[in-house]
């Protein structure tokens, strides 16, 4: 059932009164990391960035206490908790949950997330992700989208939405009207979305209008222009959502039916300010659509650059105060000025961190797929004796300590004699793989996404790893992508077996060799892509 704000007296009332820095503030949702202890005032949102659980409790209560209209307390819970809260139970990225193809761990995981940020006093997440992962070259959504096939990513983000919000955490779906088309990254530049109006409403827009018919909270559009519908500027560009009344009043609103909220993106990102002046920007967005901006530099030349714009009349005292009368209002309905969300669950069960964790097992177990094996190579029993090799090609490698470490232990679980070798070059590879100094190579290969670097796949130096022909010589070959889910499209040929985990926790290392020695069985069907 679709979600619709109903803006009450007292929600006008409580705006009413507001200056304009005030009411600013209130369409606002910093960082803490930017704004800081020493700056803590009233605000309608604040995003907290990672911390240990002890420190976020602390800050949020310190933030809370600022604040006389009670706030949202920000994250971005993209597929449970631990990655935004240290400590919390990790799960793999959304493509794994999706890979389960299971609902029911969806729904599980979304709940986990809800509990545990819950308790620190969060109350909405920017999560989950809703863009399909079309381009396997995009550098922002890939393993952190819930599929290629919209029927499937309908059926297990929608899942994942339903967890939070049952569970008292306003969900959001992301990024209206659709990444993931594009080799393009929208905290550089401003991808186009290159789909007819037929194409885009059977893909991307099936997706954001089924979710929404689900009870879609709030809604995130990026930096991304969907020429489709929408008309170019005086240059010949065509708008970001964030600021195209065409996208967010005519399709979002009107086509799609969404009554929601409307969060920007992260305003300095450029796809928005590399396409138009930041403080314009951020006054468009609000009047063109946007109920809330996300990460703005609060600090005294925005008070005073939004002012000029109220003078001008490119932003109006009419429109802060509507969007801040939507803000409080989606606050009352969702119980923050009572002590328990109506949304949150009505007999109250304690946090079960060992419950979690078996959750967080069980994806592991079904998410990990056998992606490719022509060769029929796995299983491959590794014995004491067995000579085994790890091999690590990915960009940035001293990020993944803690990979490395778990990876080497686990082989050598089963055998003594595992070497590691990391960025060894292609020269030394064609001689380990000629020679048959090893009775098997595990190369583990591609990275994590990294924002503001536009590139997804092996590149630099590191990329000539590929080279040298020794992956075609008498040594069996196991690839193993843990976090980019695309590694087997760009090495076609080049990649004979390859397994995806999507993603790196403490249980995954241990449950990928169960399977590669064939002590578990392996998902061999994909779900989540092609």
């Amino acid at each position: 059932m679709k979600y619709r704000i109903v803006i009450t007296e007292q929600a006008r009332e409580a705006v009413e009164g507001l200056s304009f820095r005030q009411l600013l503030n209130q369409v606002c949702c910093p960082t803490y990391g930017r704004i800081g202890e020493q700056r803590l005032e009233e605000f309608g949102a604040m995003f907290f960035h990672p911390m240990e659980r002890e420190k976020l409790e602390t800050v949020i209560r310190q933030f809370q206490a600022c604040c006389t209209i009670p706030p949202l307390i920000v994250s971005d819970l993209e597929c449970g908790p631990g990655n935004m809260i240290l400590g919390a139970t990790k799960f793999p990225y959304m493509m794994g949950l999706s890979q389960t193809n299971s609902e029911e761990l969806a729904y599980e995981v979304g709940k986990i997330a809800a509990m545990e940020a819950g308790e620190l006093g969060y109350n909405w997440t920017f999560s989950p992700v809703a863009d399909l992962a079309d381009d396997p070259d995009s550098p922002v959504v890939g393993m952190r989208s819930p599929g290629v096939k919209p029927e499937h990513a309908i059926k297990m983000a929608g899942a994942y939405l339903q967890g939070l919000q049952d569970h008292g955490m306003i969900g959001t779906i992301k990024h209206f009207p659709g990444d993931g088309w594009s080799s393009l990254d929208h905290h550089l530049t401003t991808p186009v979305i290159r789909l007819g109006a037929d194409a885009w409403r059977s893909g991307p827009g099936r997706v954001f209008r089924e979710l929404i018919e689900r009870g879609a909270i709030t809604v995130m559009p990026g930096h991304i222009a969907l020429p489709a519908f929408d008309e170019p500027d005086e240059r010949g560009l065509y708008p970001p959502a964030t600021v195209s009344r065409r996208l967010l009043f005519d399709l979002l609103r009107g086509e799609l039916g969404f009554e929601g909220l409307i969060v920007s993106d992260a305003v300095e990102m450029g796809g928005a300010v590399g396409f138009m002046n930041y403080y314009d920007l951020c006054a468009d967005a609000l009047e063109n659509g946007c109920d809330m901006l996300l990460f703005p530099r609060m600090d005294e030349r925005f008070y005073r650059e939004m002012e000029q714009r109220l003078n001008s009349g490119r932003l109006s005292m009419i429109t802060l105060r509507e969007r801040a009368s939507r803000i409080v209002a989606l606050k009352e309905q969702f119980g923050l000025y009572r002590s328990e969300p109506p949304h949150a669950r009505t007999k109250p069960v304690p946090f079960n961190r060992m419950a979690s964790e078996q959750v967080a097992e069980r994806v592991v177990d079904e998410s990990i797929t056998l992606v490719r094996d022509r060769q029929g190579l796995l299983p491959f029993p590794i014995r004491n004796e067995t000579k085994v090799l790890h091999v690590v090609i990915m960009n940035n490698h001293d990020r993944y300590g803690e990979l490395l470490e778990r990876m080497k232990r686990e082989i050598g679980r089963y055998t003594d004699r595992v070497d590691q070798w990391v960025d060894p070059g292609p020269d030394r590879l064609f001689q380990a793989a000629a020679d048959q100094t090893y009775d098997l190579i595990i190369c583990s290969i591609g990275s994590r996404l990294s924002y503001g670097l536009n590139v997804v796949r092996l590149h630099d130096e590191v990329a000539r790893n590929m080279m040298g022909g020794w992956t075609k010589l008498a040594t069996p070959i196991l690839f193993v992508a843990h976090y980019h889910p695309f590694v087997h499209k760009e090495y076609e040929a080049s990649i004979d077996t390859i397994i995806n985990t999507y993603g790196d926790i403490e249980y995954t290392a241990g449950r990928l060799l169960q399977a590669v020695t064939g002590e578990r069985p392996i998902k061999r069907e994909l779900y989540a892509h092609d």
